[in-house]
């Protein structure tokens, strides 16, 4: 069975759209908490300019994702544009956290640290589905590391079920009590680890191509260049 992986257009530009929406969802749970906190003064000035921003960014990032660019341009623009939403990021945390503040130094942090595990897991859902087959970041069990087929369709949905799942943790994670947003966000986790699991094995049964057969048989190789 060829190991090749398959073209992808610029998949750099497509994460950091997918990056850049987590931002945007972060900023705009953000807003909902300090408005619910503080009214319609809680947002600090120039706020909304920097959600708009992000969303323009993440809009025109998902464009280039398919654009006829050279693989050394895209590989400086994708460069560029990661810098670019760094400093998306800080000047977002800088503001925002500093909008939020309240007497209540605890809750500030619980809540920053529930929103940050929403964002971690939408990240990782986001780059998912570009786990290369047999490598060492993905869901090593033996249906994904005996079958491609089950490796990218368990990935998939691993990677569907966190992006989503994630973005919607992160924009209620500000609302929400701490304690509620970390249990909703470790049964997503096992709920999205199920489901790709499920997956794999249906995957694996209907794969002519899977090797190995029985436990202990050969196992696929990372891709490599």
């Amino acid at each position: 069975m060829s190991m090749s992986a398959q073209p992808v257009s610029h998949s750099g530009f497509d994460f950091l759209s997918r990056a850049a929406l987590v931002l945007f969802t972060f900023q705009i749970g953000a807003v909902a908490h300090m408005i619910l906190g503080q009214g319609m003064d809680g947002p600090p000035k120039g706020y909304l300019f920097i959600v708009m921003i992000t969303a323009l960014f993440a809009g025109a990032q998902r464009r280039l994702a398919s654009a006829p660019i050279g693989r050394g341009a895209a590989a400086w623009m994708t460069a560029s544009r990661a810098a670019v939403l760094a400093i998306l990021v800080l000047v977002s945390l800088l503001v925002v956290f500093r909008g939020l503040f309240t007497p209540s130094a605890l809750k500030i942090g619980t809540t920053g640290i529930s929103a940050m595990l929403w964002a971690a897991i939408a990240l990782k859902g986001a780059a998912a589905g570009k786990f290369r087959p047999g490598g060492m970041l993905g869901l090593r069990v033996y249906w994904t590391m005996h079958s491609r087929l089950a490796w990218e369709r368990a990935h998939r949905v691993l990677g569907r079920v966190l992006f989503w799942a994630g973005l919607a943790g992160l924009a209620t994670s500000f609302v929400l009590p701490p304690f509620v947003s970390l249990v909703l966000w470790a049964a997503t986790v096992a709920l999205a680890v199920l489901l790709a699991l499920f997956e794999s094995r249906r995957s694996w049964r209907g794969d002519p191509d899977r090797l190995g057969g029985a436990p202990g048989g050969s196992s696929l190789r990372p891709v490599t260049k």
